[in-house]
Parts: structure tokens; C-alpha cells; sequence
């Protein structure tokens, strides 16, 4: 009897081979970057197939049913989107009136665009990814379905294990104060709160409220009390994450599946008995709830919606225009939103994605194919939702629910190390029931597998080096470095996968134009064509242009850069200004209201070199358009000083500090030119208001140790030279210019001994300072 039980126990623990493997899909993929990178995608889908491949290996004498219409229509999405990648003919393809022939006859006949294919998808190299992606997705879910539902309690496990572990990884690199992740990636296009290997604050919310609503079913589903508090306790802590992040589309997803998973637990046909066992983990989940929402704090979440507002919904409704033509039906391309919407977008932003799981879909798939898989995947998870009444079940139905309803603000379901992981538990939770099951053979579960690899095996290396971002990268160190062999390959390989990337055809101009050739104009204008509301290409042309003598041509480009994006070609004015001084250049370059009085101000302000005539005659525009701009009167106060005008400079900024009386630079200004005024008391006068405004700057005490000076208040000087160098906070420039100042109001005041030793010291805090 004991030695029955005890091989009984064993096996009751024990873990298949195959359950090992996509429990370590589940932990691993997310810690690879998300996959963010070409690599880590390529990394997900060999773990996904892996899973898949051992799955088919210890299951294959086993009559598990997994083909029904889910997993059918994950597949037709999948070879779409295979399909979407394939080259051609070009009758065919203008024949469809697909929107990418546009793409390609803009290259066709130019220097290195040579067999640029005609693809339904506007970006196949980005497409490619996505082929390797939905390996891992098909794989993972397939996996998961073999082992079978009994499993999804390890699964789910596995899932908060991960979340618990992303979560701690966070808090760990900002205990140590990290800025790269692991020691060795430093964020390129994103700033999180909680620095952790999913880079986006809005992803890691997403994966961690998955990770606190099934460690709360989990919670509610566990009878031993010593376990109970061990989930709360992670449910806790995934929640304080998500709240950490800041992330408003997690908090409410978060909200709402803790809402929604309460009421579930308090409804339902359960004993009396069961009911009380859930009010213990029900009353946990509320105050998670609260505490999320305590944690967070309402002030600096209405301040996000405040100053983000909601442009996430403009842009995603801006996002369906590109459901035109034929795209309404078969899609831009999966992976290909971003170079297809960068010509609606109008602006210098760059949107990678839509941040709406419907708009995503629809524009990259088409309507038919994405409507038929959300279709399918609602109507699975609220039939198993409906119909269970396991508190794991429904957690995990209801964690899935809430990741999606985040993905209507969010794309975190478009990063491979996430949707992996929701593909697993999709496939242990949504067990196939059709009669259209593969009982008898393993025969097209092993093809499957075999397909994937090949197709791994074909597009894994490629993608490595193929994606857009690792290609502007070379096109850039090829660049930099004049190597034109390795710049003109790698051009002809981007444009082949990427032929309306604009960024390539912008750099395609900017190399033609440094090399003087023929097609310098014609890939200019391709760049133009592409992302129209882009500075960059009408700032790279205004420069060839005034390099090849066009001045008249360069302003109109110049113009035009500028009136896309403020400062988007001042370089190119100011070069043109170096040579011209003339105030007509400037009138001519300038962009329509409200653009012109900013751009006349930068002109004045960066463009070095300008002859003090022309910057008189810029500021002379300015304040004829707004006789109160403070800089430009600043500027016009420091001439009058600068020519023994000082008292009218005195008149000038008074006139402007009382239309901009909280200005501390205008103040400074003012104590300057009574200083030199000889009027000591005016200054001083000044100094005392702009104190009693409580305006509070390094300039403005600067001001006040100079005052003290011209009133022979040695010591008091002395005092607040000391009080500057306190400020610098360690900053070696600052301290020297402290010291550099200190001295030169002692020799001011004839004390040449204490300004040499005051020298001194600047010399020895910093040898780059002017002492």
C-alpha cells in the first residue's frame, strides 16, 4: 500500500518533458527583449517549435483532438500573411491595383533599387518577421494543446512565475539605479519608469496585470491558506507593478478584470461553503484594486491624460484611411503599417504602430482575415468563460479578455515574447471539441512541424540582418566611415525588402547628393513622395541645392522643411545667411503663421556669425508682430547696451518686464544695463523685485553678487559667490565660472591679490575654464 502510494505521488508531481519545455517558453521569451529585436523573434520561434516538436514526440501515441476552427483560422492568418511576402508578376499585381506598385514604380530605373519585387505587402522585409512570429504563435498554441487542459494550472503557474520575475527584474534595476537592461542594452526609443527586458512601460503593464488577475484566480482556487497568501502576495506585487508604469491602458485593464473576475466569484451556482472560502481572496482582489488605484495616485494619472490627451485614438482612427482600394480586402501588409501610414501622418512623428489591436489587424491583414480571427478568438474565450465554473478558468479567460481590451490603446500583443506567452495559454485553455480531430495519425502534426522549420531555418538568418532598423544603422556607419561598396549593397538589399521604407530613399538622396550623381533630385523626391509630412528630405535637398548654386531653389525647400517642423532646416538657413546676410533670404525662407515669429527668433538666436545689422533687422520683424516677445527685446537691450545706450536699454526692458513680469532673464537684463548705467540703486532696485516675485535663478544671483559689488558690499558679495558654488552641485565648469566671476568683481574693486588667487583656484577646479 505505502509503496503504491508513494509511485502514485510521484507521478502526481512529476512534470512531462513537453510541459518543461513551454513552461521555459513561458519564463524565457519575455526576458529576450519582448522581442524587440530581429534576434529575439528568431530565438522565440525556435523555443516555440522546440515545444512544439518534443510535444508531438511524447504525445504521439495519445488521441488528443487539436484541430478546430481556432487553431484553422491562426493557420489561414498565418500563411496570409506568408502570402502577403510572395513575389508577383507585375501584370498580376497592377492588376489587383495593389497599393505597393506605386512604391515600386517610384524606384524603378533608379541608381541601386534593382529587383524590387511587387509583393501585396508594402514592407516584406517586415512581413518576413512576421512569418517568423506566427511560427512561434502556431507552435506555442499547438504545444500548449497537445499537453492537454489538465496542465493549464502549471501553465498559469509558469505565467505569474514570469510576471513575478519581470516585476522584480524592474525593481531590481531601480534599486541599483541601472540604465540599461541587464548592464548591456540601453533604451533607444522609449523611457520607462520600471527599466525591465520588456522596454515599454505600456508592455510591461499589459504583462503584469495578466500575471495579477491569474495569480488571483489562482488565489481563489487554492484551499491551503499557507498557498493563498503566497498568491495574493504575487497578485500584490504584479499589481504595484502595473501601477508603477504609469501605464493608463494597463491600470484600467487591471481594474476591470478585477472587477469583472469579483463578480464572477461572487455569483455562480457554488455551495455556501465555496462561497465563503472565495470571500478571503475576493476581499484581497478589492484591495488590490484600491491599492493600484491609492499607488498610482489619481494626480499623476489625470496629468497623463492631460498632457497626452487622446492622440493614441487620433492616430489609430487616422490609421483606417489606409483601408483603400484593394487594402480593405487583402490588407498592406502584416508588419507594414508603419511605412504605409507614414505618408498619412503629416508630421515629424514616426508611428511604428496603430496602438489598436482592430486597427492593426484590419489594415495588415485585411478586414475579411482579421474580422474572422477576433471573431473566433471572442467567441472562444466567452464560450469557455461562460461555461466554467473553475476560478483558474475563468481567471485566466478573463486575464487573456483584459490584455486584448489593453491592446485597443496598446500593441503589446504585436511583441513576440508576449504573445507567446498568451498563445500558451490560450492553447491549454481552449481545448479542441470539433469532430475534425487528429486522432488517428501524427502524420500532419510532424509536416506542420517540419513546414515551420523549414521556413525557420530559411527566414531566421535573413531576418537578422534585414530588418529597417539594423539596415539604416549600416547605411549610416557606411556613411560615416565613406565606404560606398558596403553603403550601395546594403541599399540595394534595403530597398528589395523595404521598397516604401521613406527613410531609405532619404538616404539613397543624401549619399547620391554628397556623390554630385545624376538621381541625387529623383530620390529626393521619392522621399517626398513617401512620407510627405516629413522636414528631412526638403532640408537634405535645400543643402545640395545651395551646394550646386541654387540659392533661390534652396529657400523654397528651406521654406518648406520649415513649414512641416519648426527648426527643421534652420542649419541649412544659417549656412545660407553665413554666405548672404540679407534680410530678404530670411523673409523668403520663412513659413506661414503661426510658424513665422519662432522661426525668425531661432534664426536670430542659433545662427552664428550674423552680422549684428541683420539680427537688429530680424528682431525689428519680430516685435512688429508681437511688440512684447521678450527675447527679441532682450536682444535689442543688450545692443543699446553694448553702444553706450544704456539707459534707453534700462527704458526698453522695463517696458518689457511689465508685460512678462515673472521673466528672470529680462530682470537679469535690466540689473545689467543699470549696472552699467552707473546707476548702483536702479539695480539694486530691480534685484529686491524680482526677489520679492520669488524668481529664483543662477543668472539672477549671479546679478546680485555684482550688484553688492558696485555698492561696495564686500563681504555680502563674497557670500553669495560662495552661496553660486554651492549651487554647482559638483559640476566642475560651474564652480570655475564662479570662481572666474568672483574674481573679476575683486578686481573691480582694485583687490588684485584675492582675483589672482581666485584665478587660480577656477585654473585648478577646471583646465577648460577661461581663468
Amino acid at each position: 500500500m505505502k509503496a503504491t502510494k508513494a509511485v502514485s505521488s510521484r507521478k502526481r508531481f512529476s512534470i512531462q518533458p513537453d510541459t518543461a519545455m513551454l513552461s521555459a517558453t513561458i519564463l524565457v521569451a519575455p526576458q529576450l527583449f519582448g522581442g524587440a529585436f530581429p534576434w529575439a523573434v528568431v530565438a522565440i520561434a525556435a523555443l516555440s517549435l522546440t515545444s512544439l516538436g518534443v510535444a508531438i514526440w511524447v504525445r504521439q501515441r495519445e488521441r488528443t483532438p487539436v484541430l478546430d476552427v481556432v487553431l484553422a483560422v491562426m493557420v489561414v492568418a498565418w500563411l496570409w500573411t506568408g502570402l502577403q511576402a510572395v513575389p508577383l508578376p507585375s501584370a498580376l499585381a497592377r492588376g489587383l491595383g495593389l497599393g505597393s506598385v506605386e512604391s515600386v514604380d517610384r524606384v524603378k530605373g533608379l541608381a541601386w533599387a534593382d529587383a524590387v519585387p511587387f509583393t501585396i505587402s508594402h514592407d516584406p522585409g517586415s512581413t518576413h518577421l512576421q512569418i517568423l512570429i506566427g511560427i512561434a504563435i502556431v507552435s506555442a498554441f499547438l504545444a500548449a494543446r497537445l499537453v492537454g487542459p489538465f496542465q493549464l494550472k502549471t501553465i498559469a503557474v509558469v505565467t505569474v512565475a514570469s510576471a513575478v520575475l519581470m516585476s522584480l527584474l524592474g525593481f531590481g534595476h531601480a534599486t541599483v539605479g541601472a540604465e540599461a537592461v541587464f548592464g548591456t542594452y540601453k533604451p533607444r526609443f522609449s523611457a520607462p519608469h520600471l527599466l525591465t527586458p520588456l522596454m515599454n512601460g505600456n508592455h510591461l503593464g499589459g504583462f503584469c496585470q495578466m500575471g495579477a488577475l491569474i495569480a488571483a484566480g489562482l488565489a481563489a482556487a487554492e484551499r491551503r491558506p499557507s498557498r493563498r497568501v503566497g498568491w495574493i502576495l504575487a497578485s500584490a506585487l504584479c499589481a504595484v507593478t502595473v501601477a508603477w508604469t504609469l501605464s493608463r491602458g494597463a491600470i484600467g485593464a487591471l481594474l476591470f478584470g478585477f472587477i469583472l473576475l469579483g463578480a464572477w466569484l461572487s455569483s455562480g451556482r457554488r455551495a455556501g461553503a465555496e462561497r465563503r472560502g472565495a470571500a478571503i481572496p475576493l476581499a484581497a482582489l478589492g484591495a488590490a484594486g484600491a491599492g493600484v488605484v491609492a499607488f498610482a495616485g489619481l494626480e499623476p494619472i489625470l496629468r497623463r491624460f492631460e498632457t497626452e490627451g487622446y492622440d493614441k485614438l487620433e492616430v489609430a482612427v487616422q490609421g483606417l484611411r489606409l483601408l483603400d482600394g484593394p487594402a480593405l480586402w487583402l490588407g498592406v501588409g502584416r508588419g507594414a503599417f508603419s511605412s504605409a501610414f507614414v505618408s498619412y501622418e503629416g508630421s515629424l512623428d514616426r508611428y511604428t504602430h496603430p496602438e489598436n489591436l482592430l486597427v492593426q489587424w484590419t489594415t495588415e491583414w485585411g478586414v475579411i482575415v482579421a474580422a474572422v480571427l477576433l471573431l473566433v478568438l471572442a467567441w472562444a474565450l466567452w464560450k469557455r468563460f461562460r461555461g466554467t465554473e473553475k476560478p483558474l478558468v475563468a481567471s485566466v479567460c478573463i486575464a487573456v479578455s483584459a490584455l486584448f481590451l489593453q491592446n485597443l490603446v496598446d500593441f503589446s500583443l504585436e511583441m513576440a515574447g508576449v504573445v507567446v506567452v498568451v498563445a500558451v495559454l490560450l492553447g491549454a485553455l481552449l481545448p479542441a471539441r470539433s469532430p475534425l480531430s487528429l486522432q488517428r495519425s501524427p502524420r500532419p502534426l510532424l509536416a506542420s512541424f517540419v513546414l515551420f522549420a523549414m521556413v525557420l531555418a530559411g527566414l531566421g538568418p535573413r531576418v537578422l540582418v534585414s530588418d529597417t532598423q539594423s539596415i539604416v544603422d549600416r547605411l549610416t556607419a557606411a556613411m560615416e566611415a565613406e565606404d560606398d561598396a558596403k553603403f550601395e549593397s546594403a541599399l540595394t538589399r534595403g530597398l528589395a525588402l523595404h521598397p516604401s521604407e521613406p527613410t531609405l530613399a532619404l538616404l539613397a538622396g543624401t549619399y547620391a547628393g554628397s556623390r554630385k550623381h545624376p538621381d541625387t533630385a529623383r530620390w529626393l523626391s521619392v522621399a517626398m513622395e513617401e512620407a510627405p509630412g516629413w522636414a528631412a528630405p526638403h532640408s537634405v535637398a535645400a543643402r545640395y541645392l545651395f551646394e550646386q548654386g541654387r540659392t533661390d531653389q534652396a529657400l523654397l525647400e528651406i521654406r518648406e522643411a520649415e513649414q512641416r517642423h519648426s527648426g527643421g532646416a534652420y542649419k541649412e538657413l544659417c549656412e545660407v545667411l553665413a554666405r548672404f546676410p540679407m534680410i530678404e533670404y530670411v523673409e523668403r525662407a520663412a513659413p506661414d503663421e503661426p510658424r513665422f515669429v519662432a522661426y525668425l527668433n531661432r534664426t536670430a538666436s542659433h545662427c552664428k556669425g550674423l552680422s549684428r545689422e541683420l539680427r537688429a533687422q530680424i528682431d525689428s520683424k519680430i516685435l512688429k508682430k508681437e511688440p512684447a516677445h521678450p527675447i527679441a527685446l532682450l536682444r535689442e537691450a543688450r545692443r543699446l547696451t553694448s553702444t553706450e545706450r544704456a539707459s534707453e536699454a534700462v527704458a526698453l526692458l522695463q517696458r518689457a518686464i511689465d508685460k512678462n513680469p515673472d521673466n528672470a532673464s529680462l530682470w537679469v537684463a535690466l540689473i545689467q544695463a543699470a549696472l552699467s548705467a552707473g546707476d548702483a540703486d536702479r539695480a539694486s532696485s530691480a534685484l529686491h523685485e524680482a526677489s520679492a516675485r520669488g524668481l529664483d535663478d543662477r543668472a539672477l544671483l549671479e546679478a546680485r553678487a555684482r550688484v553688492q559689488a558696485a555698492l561696495g558690499e564686500v563681504d555680502a558679495m563674497r557670500e553669495t559667490v560662495t552661496r553660486l558654488r554651492g549651487r554647482a552641485r559638483g559640476d566642475a565648469r560651474l564652480i570655475a565660472a564662479s570662481f572666474v566671476l568672483g574674481a573679476q568683481l575683486e578686481a573691480s574693486l582694485g583687490h588684485i591679490d584675492e582675483a589672482l588667487d581666485a584665478y587660480d583656484a577656477a585654473d585648478a577646479v577646471s583646465s577648460e575654464s577661461p581663468a
